[in-house]
């Protein structure tokens, strides 16, 4: 008897992969709206899968094009954040199931704390390395060679050189007064952020991370609950916000928070995490 092979003998829904194409409009994506989650929804992938791609050594390009993206992205943010703190915005009344109204909602210092996390991120990548300055200015053609499955490799080596040439800033009055010890810690402060942020984000340890107490947290708090993915998390910002919850709303809904109109790698109206 022959072996026959039928339709039923194949997967049906085999492992979606990261072509470059994909890759090149999921770093379009993220340069728009800051928001991994949404960004590799927008090309029918993973958050997981892509943190999965940063790590791997074909993923250097995609590594350091995805954190210029994020560069990108704070600017574009920055406008539409100020503007929708000071004007509000118009959101739907419900009440049981049927629309009853509308109503205008300020909130300018949970937006601006929004914002301040945004600086914060920006101002993280930029002296985390030097190359990711060199790479926000190469980001198009960086990212149109990705999408043709080029390593980027000329690139990225002549990034590194251009960063390396401009790596001994004059000394620093304000460094040069930091004590031995003082100057460790920051070093140590240093260290424990880059490893944060090779970690998969599910192993990152949140036991410790309380929204509600989040205008207390730290440096490395904020690079924990930026990398576990809790920043993405239902209701996170209306907890985190130093300001309150101005509006008297407690009606017990936690829907994430998003900028008015609709959300996807076109708006920008999800955050970044």
């Amino acid at each position: 008897m022959t072996n026959q092979s039928f339709p039923t003998d194949q997967p049906q829904n085999p492992t979606p992969s990261w072509t470059p194409e994909k890759q090149r409009t999921f770093l379009e994506a993220l340069a728009r709206c800051g928001s991994v989650k949404a960004s590799a929804a927008y090309v029918g992938m993973s958050r997981e899968g892509a943190y999965r791609l940063r790590r791997r050594q074909e993923g250097r390009a995609f590594d350091r094009a995805w954190d210029a993206a994020l560069i990108h992205a704070r600017d574009l943010y920055a406008e539409t954040l100020l503007e929708t703190g000071l004007n509000g915005w118009t959101e739907t009344v419900w009440y049981h199931g049927e629309e009853v109204g509308e109503r205008a909602r300020f909130s300018p210092g949970l937006l601006l704390a929004a914002l301040a996390r945004l600086d914060a991120k920006a101002d993280g990548l930029d002296l985390a390395g030097e190359a990711v300055r060199e790479a926000v200015a190469d980001f198009d053609e960086m990212v149109a060679a990705i999408g043709e499955g080029d390593d980027c490799a000329a690139m990225l080596e002549a990034q590194d050189r251009a960063a390396q040439a401009r790596r001994s800033p004059p000394p620093s009055p304000y460094m040069a007064e930091l004590s031995d010890a003082a100057l460790l810690a920051r070093l140590e402060m240093f260290q424990e952020r880059e490893r944060i942020a090779t970690m998969a984000p599910e192993d990152v340890d949140t036991s410790d991370l309380d929204p509600y107490e989040a205008d207390d947290w730290d440096d490395l708090q904020w690079a924990r609950a930026e990398r576990s993915g809790m920043m993405d998390e239902p209701g996170f910002w209306e907890k985190a916000n130093p300001e309150g919850d101005d509006d008297g709303d407690d009606d017990g809904d936690d829907d994430d928070w998003d900028l008015p109109g609709e959300n996807g790698p076109d708006k920008a109206g999800t955050s970044f995490h």
